[in-house]
């Protein structure tokens, strides 16, 4: 519901600038609690203060675009700033700057924040990359993740108060081996089943700060000396420190290469919108418009022969058969552009009345056979309006010219496109001569084209005809 969205939003908004205040005081009390070693002290200015200006920068993208997806990643940010600040304040013994109730619940911090980090990384993540669009096992696997990383902080945070200090040290130790083996499947997992550029450049980030994680860890553990006697590889901090720095900065970067990409998806959008319209505006020249002045003419010519009752009913017989025909053709122009018919199973209820009702009325028998629940399938407006454009053609072809008795409408889905067949055994024709067959046969093919999709016909005199159209969807999920 949009309220409660809201809210979410206000809330983290909230948190976010609680998150500002607090790390600033802390950063500031801990720099004046290393105020005698000035290379700690350059080394956490210098990272605070560059995640510092991503995080502001970041938060006015979010004022801009209104997109969550930006909060989840300031909070993220913050996160880790304050796990920096915390891990710092341990540089010294000396604790008289800092506040009493930092210093309390100080030993407690580091494990907490490390764990809401990969949280709000994996919620992160499957926002920004649009998981739950794009690829379902992964959303499924994803969500898993994150609900397995809350029970973890809920296991961290209750240790803290039941568990003695040499079980607590153990527990996180384990808490901790747990999380990265977690964090490097999440990574793997989108790497290779979401495919394109904005999740390389996410995932090569991603591992930046594991790689930084896992070396502090070795490093803090002394499995690993490195250069002991050099600043600032002498501090365990930094490794983690480095990677996520290098992290968040390709993380900014694919912001901005997605905003480039939703910009110029945006452009093709909007071809795409005039295309259609363009499209709208001939037939309403070429077909009603047609339409409309043969009207006008048969019921002038109707007035004309007032007097020949016989002729004048023949006139306007057929200005009503042109004002149906008019009417139809209005009814498909508004349906294809309202967002309300967007559905797919929508469409296959037109298309299925549309196809019973004609051909009960010539008496051919119609076998059609639509699969049950296909919400998986996303077809845009151009699409489904040249699905349904190119089914009426070939029904009202059959009804026309096929002499058929028996008709097969199937849709079923193969690979990755909707096919649609269309079965008759009516007289049939030889396909060489395609090339000289009438517009409607060519408006069909055109406009199979233009959705990128096959139309195929198969057909031979007294064998019936068989008209196949593949449309490629984006993707399908059974349900």
């Amino acid at each position: 519901m949009k309220w409660l969205s809201n809210k979410k939003i206000a809330a983290a908004s909230v948190l976010i600038v609680l998150f500002f205040i607090i790390n600033i005081y802390l950063s500031y009390k801990c720099f004046l609690h290393n105020q005698f070693f000035e290379q700690t002290i350059l080394l956490q200015v210098t990272v605070s203060a560059a995640l510092y200006l991503i995080s502001a920068i970041t938060l006015m993208q979010y004022f801009f675009f209104k997109e969550k997806t930006y909060l989840y990643y300031v909070l993220y940010i913050l996160v880790n700033v304050m796990y920096f600040t915390t891990m710092s304040s341990f540089e010294s013994k000396e604790i008289i700057f800092l506040p009493n109730w930092f210093t309390q619940i100080r030993i407690y911090l580091p494990l907490i924040l490390l764990i809401t980090s990969y949280y709000l990384y994996t919620v992160f993540a499957i926002n920004f990359l649009s998981i739950k669009s794009r690829d379902a096992v992964s959303y499924k696997w994803l969500t898993y993740f994150t609900r397995t990383y809350l029970v973890l902080l809920a296991i961290a945070f209750l240790a803290n108060f039941f568990a003695s200090s040499h079980t607590l040290s153990i527990l996180r130790a384990i808490l901790l081996i747990i999380c990265m083996p977690i964090g490097l499947i999440s990574i793997l997992l989108v790497f290779i089943r979401v495919k394109n550029n904005i999740t390389r450049i996410l995932c090569i980030g991603s591992l930046f700060f594991l790689l930084g994680s896992i070396l502090g860890f070795l490093y803090a553990a002394k499995i690993i000396p490195f250069f002991a006697d050099r600043f600032p590889f002498n501090k365990w901090l930094f490794y983690t420190e480095a990677g996520t720095i290098i992290e968040i900065i390709m993380f900014s970067s694919s912001f901005a290469y997605r905003n480039k990409l939703l910009a110029d998806e945006e452009k093709a959008i909007n071809k795409k919108l005039l295309n259609i319209r363009d499209e709208i505006a001939r037939d309403l020249h070429d077909d009603i418009g047609a339409s409309l002045s043969n009207i006008n003419i048969l019921t002038e010519l109707a007035k004309r022969n007032a007097g020949n009752s016989i002729k004048a009913e023949e006139y306007l017989n057929k200005a009503g058969e042109d004002i149906q025909h008019v009417s139809e053709s209005l009814s498909d122009i508004v349906w294809s552009i309202n967002p309300h018919y967007d559905d797919i199973n929508n469409l296959l209820r037109r298309m299925h009345r549309y196809a019973a009702d004609i051909t009960e009325g010539k008496n051919i028998a119609c076998e059609i056979n639509f699969p049950d629940g296909i919400s998986g399938i996303e077809l845009d407006m151009e699409k489904r309006r040249s699905l349904f454009l190119i089914f009426k053609e070939a029904i009202n072809n059959l009804i026309k010219y096929a002499n058929a008795t028996n008709v097969a409408i199937h849709l079923t889905i193969k690979d990755t496109y909707l096919q649609l067949s269309i079965k008759d055994d009516g007289c049939g024709f030889d396909t060489t001569l395609l090339k000289t067959t009438g517009n409607g046969i060519r408006n069909m093919q055109y406009r199979a084209i233009q959705c990128n999709g096959k139309f195929i016909i198969t057909s031979a005199p007294q064998k019936g005809t068989t008209i196949e159209l593949l449309i490629p969807v984006k993707h399908y999920t059974n349900v």
